[in-house]
């Protein structure tokens, strides 16, 4: 995610320090997509995976997530569709979603990536003013959500469903400066107790919520995709060493994989739909890759906390400064392609700047590249352009030629009948021994 104001980043530092120590020794390059010879060599022109397992399953087929990020309307970081009672905001709108998702349909697109807690200012409802366990949902969150995924089934676009990202780490707020819940949500990451209110509180009941005039519910609808678990919680992470400067209290790397795996678990018990996570770069979600620190979100690392814990694909964002000198280090996927990452996953690139700004391609280039690198998707931040990293006009033109060549791995082919059931929302069997938002475009 962008956003326009933010103090130095710890990799800002580390792309300053990489850069001036290429300069000293000659072996810096400035990063040309079109000339970078280090970028040749590591971004296979072979092609990709016969079986297409490089591709997102599902629907029973393999496709090619192409989309956009919302990730909130008018404004209303948070309140799409909670409602932050302090000032009454609720900004889901009918007929502005409708307009969208024909728009985006028009255009061939197939998913959208949809914010729904962010930093928890507006839902899920707590029981202390100052973080404390889940209680439930507003009167708005469900009935917000189901009117979207009608809409989107009347449109032929899947949802996928952002849950939280690292702002909920931050310093809890003041009731009218971000609203009494916007951040101090350490505590629902770390505590056992409120890891399980938060499961049996809200995410069982919105997996449970029927979609009215469908034999569906949320956690049934094929217009569901899935869900993203966490949007970049790296910088949320002490070990990763990557922490936001807002966060004050950060979790070790353990918790907050037990965090993602608990609810990857309920998703998979109670839903026929996807988990993903929101990794911020391809850094933490590669082994191989030119300066990664390791693949922290593969099922290994997940599942030793519960056996459903598991991704079905990974996700990684991308902005410029991942470029690096594609000679030490790049998390870049136009420079490192998906068999180069060493990924035993479809990846979707859960965002890129919708004007492609610094990625030395132009929007359509960018699509295309990632595509031959063997990607398995690409959303654009963002729809409404929330910050610099640009807007759907940028991009429009470009997605729909895209997705009109690449229309075998885009159009998705879903014939649902019955509507699987879900298990009742019921408490996951949890194994309890011991073991935020700001510009990517600029970090």
């Amino acid at each position: 995610m962008h956003r326009s104001a933010h103090p130095t980043h710890p990799l800002q530092l580390l792309t300053i320090l990489a850069l001036a120590l290429g300069l000293i020794f000659g072996l810096a390059t400035t990063f040309n997509a079109a000339t970078s010879a280090s970028a040749a060599s590591t971004s296979a022109t072979a092609a990709c995976t016969a079986d297409n397992s490089h591709l997102v399953a599902a629907y029973g087929g393999r496709y090619f997530l192409s989309g956009v990020n919302v990730p909130w309307q008018n404004g209303g970081y948070g309140a799409d569709f909670a409602t932050i009672e302090e000032w009454g905001q609720h900004t889901y709108s009918h007929a502005n979603t409708d307009a969208m998702f024909a728009a985006l349909q028009a255009s061939g697109v197939n998913t959208v990536r949809w914010w729904v807690f962010a930093d928890g200012r507006g839902a899920p409802e707590f029981a202390a003013s100052s973080g404390g366990a889940v209680t439930g949902l507003d009167s708005t969150t469900l009935p917000s959500m189901a009117d979207a995924i009608g809409l989107a089934a009347q449109h032929d676009i899947r949802i996928v469903f952002n849950l939280w990202s690292f702002d909920m780490l931050m310093a809890d707020s003041s009731a009218y400066a971000k609203g009494e819940h916007a951040g101090g949500h350490t505590d629902l990451i770390t505590d056992a107790t409120k890891r399980s209110s938060f499961i049996n509180k809200a995410m069982l009941p919105m997996l449970a919520y029927p979609v009215p005039g469908t034999s569906y519910t949320i956690g049934s609808h094929p217009n569901v995709l899935g869900w993203d678990i966490f949007n970049e919680p790296e910088f949320g992470i002490s070990d990763l060493g990557a922490v936001d400067g807002q966060i004050s209290q950060p979790v070790s790397l353990a918790q907050m994989q037990r965090f993602v795996a608990e609810i990857a678990g309920a998703i998979h018990r109670n839903s026929n739909q996807l988990a993903t996570v929101g990794s911020a770069a391809m850094k933490w979600n590669s082994d191989v890759s030119l300066g990664a620190t390791g693949n922290v979100w593969k099922d290994s690392a997940l599942t030793r906390y519960d056996a459903q814990g598991f991704l079905d694909f990974y996700q990684i964002h991308y902005y410029s400064w991942m470029n690096g000198d594609g000679v030490y280090w790049s998390y870049a996927p136009t420079i490192i392609d998906w068999a180069a990452g060493g990924f035993d996953k479809p990846v979707v690139i859960g965002e890129l700047p919708a004007n492609a700004a610094g990625t030395g391609y132009t929007p359509a280039g960018l699509l295309n590249k990632l595509y031959s690198n063997c990607y398995g998707g690409a959303w654009a931040w963002s729809y409404a352009g929330v910050d610099g990293a640009g807007k759907w006009s940028d991009i429009a033109s470009a997605m729909k030629t895209f997705n009109t060549a690449k229309a075998a791995e885009v159009s998705i082919q879903d014939a649902p009948t019955q509507p699987t059931q879900p298990t009742q929302p019921t408490q996951p069997a949890l194994d309890l021994t011991p073991r935020a938002y700001l510009p990517l475009v600029v970090r």
